[in-house]
């Protein structure tokens, strides 16, 4: 099975979330993206527009979605704060 997942890119889109966005729960919300980590930053969540992605230490993910739709709608989101949110 081919990895869909940059990890990297991933990690850096959290990173942002939490730089750039509003506290939000028990997060920071950017773009309706959520950002959570677990206590000790074993994994960390991005969720959204119906989809929760949690990516993990050892770099295995796990998504959950009700539709093809809405996993896209939330990875071009995802793709969005990566190109669009950096230092200036």
């Amino acid at each position: 099975m081919q990895n869909e997942l940059d990890n990297r890119v991933i990690l850096e889109v959290f990173d942002k979330i939490r730089r750039f966005g509003e506290p939000y729960e028990d997060g920071h919300m950017l773009e309706g993206i959520v950002a959570t980590s677990d206590f000790d930053g074993y994994s960390v969540v991005l969720s959204g527009s119906g989809v929760t992605l949690q990516l993990n230490f050892h770099q295995s993910y796990h998504f959950e979605y009700d539709s093809a739709t809405l996993k896209e709608q939330f990875m071009s989101k995802v793709d969005y704060i990566h190109r669009h949110f950096n230092e200036s």
